[in-house]
């Protein structure tokens, strides 16, 4: 009978050894994979803040384009009010031209 209680004793002590190697190996796995998963999330992360940064960046300068578009918007403006004032009084300078060759007799 003592043999019998040894040899199960060996089995039992086989059998919680093995689990508990089983047991690191998993954890061991786990613990590898969680690092890549952190090393990869850091990269995403830090890839994203850059994107966002650049967003912001053009973002700006979206802005100051906007800016200068007003401004130019406002000169364009001001240019064509001239050019139209100046094609009226071309249009009258020509009208009076016109009676006045009315007027003068010809050869």
């Amino acid at each position: 009978m003592a043999t019998a209680d040894y040899a199960a004793a060996v089995f039992a002590v086989i059998a919680v050894l093995g689990s508990a190697v089983f047991l690191a190996l998993r954890a061991l796995r786990t613990w590898r994979s969680f690092r890549r998963f952190s090393a990869a999330a850091g990269q995403a992360v830090e890839s994203l803040l850059r994107s966002a940064e650049a967003a912001e960046a053009h973002a700006t300068a979206a802005g100051d384009g906007a800016e200068r578009l007003a401004t130019a918007t406002a000169r364009l403006q001001t240019s064509l009010a001239r050019l139209s004032l100046l094609q009226s009084a071309t249009g009258e300078f020509r009208a009076t031209l016109a009676r006045l060759r009315g007027v003068v007799p010809t050869k």
